[in-house]
């Protein structure tokens, strides 16, 4: 479905702004390690680990009792990394609720479901109850959910008279209740510009449903590509959110 290739899409990326994604990084480990400071948290789950670009491990190690680590898949070099560390267990799941891998089922059928047709057809569902943590972390993932679906969704056919709001609000909306029933925190993109050569911007908002109101938040922007590599010949960036609640 295009989850792996995405993965590996992002470290190569990243490997070509190294030096642009810094600040966007660092921003966004500052934001996790400042969250939970005033709660019992013993074990904290981070969603959307990856390649571990955005997450200061160590630093939640030492001040928590178990770090899990949850994807729809790790990389080998992730689990060679993690695999002495007692108190890291990696969990690949579903964090859509279960709509990936219902919809890899759904593309069986003949037609081009309609977006009402899909979300009668899907039942999301909590992962992650078996492991039940005191917090989580949902870290630069929202927004993913529902593209890397869509863009499969459209490789069989499904939006082509409709825009697929809905089925990505809710995406997003099921993960924003899910996640509320914790402590938590979240970092997502929420905005992406894009300005071509001749200084022209345009945007368009990956936010389909509100964020929770929190008791902290922050905001920053992030050059996610500066070689004209995403949108040909223009630099592309991200409005980023981040928001902690109780």
């Amino acid at each position: 479905m295009g989850f792996i290739r995405d993965q590996q899409g992002i470290m190569n990326r990243y490997l070509r702004e190294k030096s642009t994604w810094a600040g966007h990084l660092e921003n966004t480990r500052n934001f996790i390690l400042s969250s939970f400071t005033n709660d019992a948290i013993e074990t904290v789950a981070v969603l959307g680990s990856g390649w571990l670009l955005d997450v200061p491990l160590d630093g939640l190690r030492a001040r928590f009792k178990r770090v899990f680590l949850v994807d729809i898949h790790h990389p080998p070099q992730i689990r060679k990394k993690t695999e002495l560390m007692e108190d890291v267990e990696l969990i690949e799941a579903d964090l859509s609720g279960g709509a990936a891998e219902q919809l890899w089922h759904l593309k069986r059928e003949k037609g081009s479901p309609t977006t009402n047709d899909l979300l009668a057809k899907i039942n999301l569902s909590a992962p992650l109850d078996h492991i039940n943590p005191d917090a989580v972390i949902s870290v630069n993932l929202l927004n993913q959910l529902d593209i890397i679906l869509c863009d499969f969704l459209k490789g069989l056919g499904s939006f082509q008279q409709e825009t697929p709001d809905l089925f990505r609000s809710a995406i997003q909306q099921f993960h924003i209740q899910w996640i509320s029933r914790y402590p938590g925190c979240l970092i997502m993109d929420v905005m992406e510009i894009r300005e071509d050569k001749g200084g022209q911007s345009d945007s368009k908002s990956l936010l389909y449903t509100p964020l929770p109101e929190g008791i902290r938040r922050d905001r920053w922007n992030w050059d996610f590509d500066t070689l004209g590599t995403y949108h040909p010949e223009a630099l592309t960036r991200m409005e980023v959110q981040a928001v902690e609640w109780r």
